[in-house]
């Protein structure tokens, strides 16, 4: 019943849910991890990968649990001065360790902690304490800590042919925020040890008082009188976490039971108002007036990208959105035949150059061209003109006649019950358009088509399989677009 580095963090996110992990794991199942999550994981070890050819003299702890304790030991004793996976146990604790790496000069080791995350983003808070959980079980192992280090890609890489290791990968001292934050963290560990010595299940569950992206796992077996669909889905209730505590003290559980005349933002107002009415607001003026900046022809446009942490293709940098597909969907006039043109990317090459000179005989140098989130279709765009030069007054240009269709529902011109305050296109389509879902498609969002994107191009499949998974990501990324269409069409008729 040791406590992991991983455990840790669970308890500093929810107690309860740590506790239960330990103790009463089979109240929790089997927690499913979505393609997007997998994703994740495997870019992770992927960067961690490359962080150990930063290393040539590096050993690898392949063991694992209690084994690896053992190894780590019999690599110390040989005198190994790097080593991969090191691994700890004691008074309780266990550690494993990316990259341990003994310094002659000083006499002391350094935990090299690697991470899928980019040098430019803000060093999130557990990227430190789960390094700093480290520095102390090592340290109450007998081994001195003199530094440590965060390992991340960096952004300004470039792939430009093999790629080199130090040039991808960006370190970052962080000792002193580790030494700041230790007595902190040797407190909350005595916490932690007391916490799941406990022999009766804790009572409370504090994701009470989060939005439902924050919940734990454990969420729905410790509060099993919280609707699926609660106040905890109130739109942007995590940016108003006081209001959401009166809320939950008022006993107001699903949305129905908060009173019209309490006071929230006007945006969760709005929601609020129409789950319990449940009639619509559509601001119909405002909406035509927004619709009068339409230009025909019409180009409903949407991309399918591939985002990897270690770039595959020459010229891109870490986790570039890829478009390696799109959809689009031609009107040339209001009494006009709807044209679909379309492009997938089926052979192993950088597709950025292929698609862009495919789209630039696709779209025409006038008319509005519709998307839904422009600021995602913007950035593929910009890198789209980076890639390709030739076509960079065209790429920047097609940004400058955008239309985001999302934002009539973003800007809640209109709102329904049934977005449940979102204004994706995915809650808004059967709406607006019944009888148009995603429901019955193969592939369902964008999750899943990155992934089979991934499958069909670097995965050993038979041409059966890529032409069958070829066929599910055009018929899904068509209906993206058709989706604007149908959506567009009855919004012109309000």
């Amino acid at each position: 019943m040791y406590i992991s580095k991983s455990d840790f963090l669970l308890y500093l996110q929810c107690p309860k849910h740590f506790w239960l992990w330990k103790k009463k794991r089979e109240v929790i199942g089997e927690i499913e991890l979505s393609d997007f999550q997998k994703q994740i994981i495997e870019q992770g070890n992927e960067v961690e990968g490359w962080a150990r050819k930063l290393y040539r003299g590096g050993v690898l702890v392949e063991s694992k649990g209690i084994h690896a304790v053992a190894d780590t030991q019999k690599f110390l004793e040989e005198g190994k001065k790097q080593i991969f996976q090191a691994t700890f146990l004691v008074d309780g604790l266990y550690a494993m360790v990316d990259i341990l790496e003994w310094n002659e000069e000083n006499q002391y080791w350094i935990i090299n902690e690697v991470k899928g995350s980019s040098s430019q983003q803000v060093k999130k808070e557990e990227h430190i304490e789960d390094a700093t959980f480290q520095k102390v079980v090592l340290e109450k192992a007998g081994h001195t800590v003199g530094q440590v280090n965060l390992i991340e890609l960096n952004k300004e890489f470039r792939k430009d042919g093999d790629i080199v290791p130090k040039l991808l990968l960006e370190k970052t001292d962080i000792t002193e925020k580790v030494t700041e934050l230790q007595p902190n963290i040797e407190i909350q560990i005595e916490d932690v040890k007391r916490f799941l010595a406990r022999e009766e299940e804790p009572k409370v569950c504090e994701c009470i008082y989060k939005s439902r992206n924050n919940h734990c796992p454990s969420f729905s077996y410790s509060h099993p009188e919280v609707p699926d669909y609660s106040v905890h889905d109130i739109v942007r209730i995590g940016n108003s976490l006081p209001r959401l505590r009166e809320i939950i003290d008022n006993d107001w559980l699903r949305i129905e039971d908060i009173p019209l005349e309490y006071e929230l933002s006007p945006t969760q107002t709005n929601h609020v108002h129409v789950t319990i009415t449940e009639n619509p607001i559509i601001e119909r003026e405002k909406i035509h007036k927004e619709l009068e900046k339409l230009e025909y022809p019409l180009y409903f446009l949407d991309y399918e990208t591939f985002p990897k942490a270690v770039p595959v293709f020459d010229g891109c940098y870490p986790y570039q959105q890829v478009p390696f597909q799109y959809s689009l969907h031609i009107l040339a006039s209001p009494e006009s035949e709807l044209v679909h043109k379309e492009f997938l990317q089926t052979e192993l090459e950088n597709p950025m150059s292929i698609l862009a000179h495919q789209l630039r005989e696709d779209i025409g140098d006038t008319g509005s061209v519709i998307v839904w989130n422009k600021k995602f279709e913007g950035k593929c765009n910009e890198d789209l003109a980076e890639t390709v030069s030739e076509l960079v007054g065209f790429m920047h240009g097609i940004n400058n006649r955008f239309f985001d269709l999302m934002e009539i529902f973003s800007k809640q011109l209109y709102v329904h019950k049934d977005f449940k305050g979102s204004a994706s296109i995915k809650y808004v389509l059967p709406i607006l358009a019944p009888g148009f879902s995603y429901k019955d498609l193969n592939i369902q969002d964008g999750g899943m088509a990155l992934t089979r994107w991934k499958e069909m191009m670097f995965d050993e499949k038979t041409q059966e399989e890529k032409n069958e998974i070829a066929k599910n990501l055009l018929s899904y990324c068509e209906l993206d677009t058709l989706a604007m269409v149908k959506i567009l069409e009855t919004l012109e008729c309000l």
